[in-house]
This record gives structure tokens, sequence and C-alpha cells, in this order.
């Protein structure tokens, strides 16, 4: 099982690890790990679920709260008016 996240305005979305993610996953904790391999702030990010646009505003509910789970997409949006610049990943 797995959750998909995507920059936004940034192709292709990405598996974020750890890859045992679902449904039963917290927003706050795919929000750790999502900011961490994307290495951006997570007070300065939001996460949105990409089918729906709903918010994922609620940090202590699970991704199937939201109706989200085994491969859903997700969008990591700034929260300041700056956008997300590309970035290199790996060495």
């Amino acid at each position: 099982m797995a959750v998909i996240v995507r920059l936004e305005g940034e192709m292709p979305p990405v598996v974020v690890p750890p890859y045992s993610m679902n449904g039963d996953t917290t927003v706050s904790e795919l929000m750790e790990a999502a900011c961490k391999f994307f290495k951006r702030e997570p007070g300065e990010s939001k996460l949105i679920a990409f089918d729906s646009g709903q918010e994922l505003n609620e940090p202590g509910r699970q991704l199937k709260d939201y109706g989200l789970g085994h491969w859903s997409l997700m969008t990591l949006v700034p929260t300041s008016g700056k956008a997300y610049k590309r970035v290199t990943f790996g060495n």
C-alpha cells in the first residue's frame, strides 16, 4: 500500500515513503513524510486531495475519513504566496 503525492504545478507525482501508508495513516503522518521527501516545511504547506480538491486540514484524522487510502493522489501546496521551486532529489 502507498500514497502518491505531487508538488503543486509539478509532475510526475511520486510514491512517498514509507510505502506502508494507507487509509489508516493520519494527515499529520502524511504531511511529515511528504514534506521530508520534498524538502518542504510542514508549517508552510498543506495537502489537497487531487480528485475532490478537499484540503486535508485536520492533522489527527485518518486519510480514510476523507475517503482516501491505497494509491490515493494528493497535492502538496504552499500556504505562503510563493510557489514551490523545483528541487533536485538524491545526491
